[in-house]
Formats: structure tokens, sequence, C-alpha cells
């Protein structure tokens, strides 16, 4: 079985997510949004929880890791802001459950992939396109001696000689001294 191909397909992703659906519901009420400091603490930390996850998907797995470690704190932080949310009776313990319950299963999650990505090697790619590999050597292309990005030959400089773009293409001459192929 393969890895996710989109940081949507992560279990960790997916939960974040219906965190913050079930979170903007409960800041999009009147009280919540007087209250301008609490409810943009709020909506920045549970945007941030799928935010850094996200961010991280695209690199090796330390690096991942970290940014996961970075969501967890941002998971930490929505949880305190509900926590006040309670205290000033904007939402209530019954209201806050299920994200509650979403936020222990996501901890969970966190754990096993962060354990995941700090016990396993990176993948021999990134961004889905495998590393190049010299087939004849079965090592990874120097790119100073891949013809493609440096010629064998230089470009011509001569100004005595006429400049031709491909071997295949005649030599450019000046309209007026071409034969002339027409009747007149």
């Amino acid at each position: 079985m393969g890895g996710a191909k989109r940081y949507e397909d992560l279990i960790v992703w997916q939960l974040a997510d219906r965190i913050r659906v079930l979170a903007f519901k409960l800041t999009e009420r009147d009280c919540f949004v007087r209250d301008l400091k609490l409810h943009s603490q709020t909506e920045d930390a549970v945007n941030s929880v799928c935010r850094n996850i996200a961010e991280g998907f695209g690199c090796k797995h330390k690096e991942f890791a970290r940014f996961l470690e970075i969501s967890r704190r941002s998971l930490n932080e929505v949880r305190d802001s509900f926590r006040t949310a309670q205290l000033k009776r904007y939402v209530t313990a019954p209201e806050y459950e299920p994200i509650w319950r979403l936020a222990h299963r996501l901890y969970r999650a966190y754990a096993g992939l962060i354990y995941y990505l700090r016990t396993t090697a990176d993948p021999e790619w990134t961004n889905l396109e495998p590393k190049r590999t010299n087939r004849a050597k079965g090592s990874h292309t120097d790119s100073a001696k891949d013809p493609r990005t440096h010629p064998a030959q230089p470009a011509r400089t001569d100004p005595a000689q006429p400049a031709r773009t491909h071997p295949a293409q005649p030599p450019r001459t000046d309209p007026a001294q071409r034969p002339r192929t027409d009747p007149a």
C-alpha cells in the first residue's frame, strides 16, 4: 500500500478539518463574534492546526514531524480557547464535547504519524517525482555531466561563420540576395 498522495488523505488532516468545521459553527455565534480577541485567536488557532499539517506534508520526514508538533500545539490553543469560551458562557460543555472527542482522537493520530516519520527513512522521491538515476552506473546523475544542461560543445561564436539554430537547417541568408523563384 502506498503512502498518502495529498495532505487531505491523511487522517490527522481529516480530523483537524472536522474540528475546524465544528469550531466555526460555534465561533459564528454573536456572543463569540463580539469578543474580537477570543474570536480571532480561536479561529487562527483552529486554522493553524490544519495549515501546519498541509504545509509539512511536502517536507522530508523530520521536517514534517516538526510541523505536526506545531499543529499539535495549535490544537492545545484551540482547546484552551474553548475553555475560555465556556467560562464566558459562549458555549456549553455539551456543545464543546464533539470537538473535545475529535481532539483526543487527533492526539493519538499525531502520535502515530510522528512516530512513523521519526522511525522511517525518507522516500527516495519528493513531490511524486522519482530521483533521476544514471541507468548505466545506478547512481544519481551529476548535473554537470548531464548533456541536457551542459552541451558537449559550446555554442559557435565565430562571426565569420553563419549562425545555425539546428544542424538540419540551412544557413540564414539576406532576403535581397535570395534567387527569385517567382515568374516575373
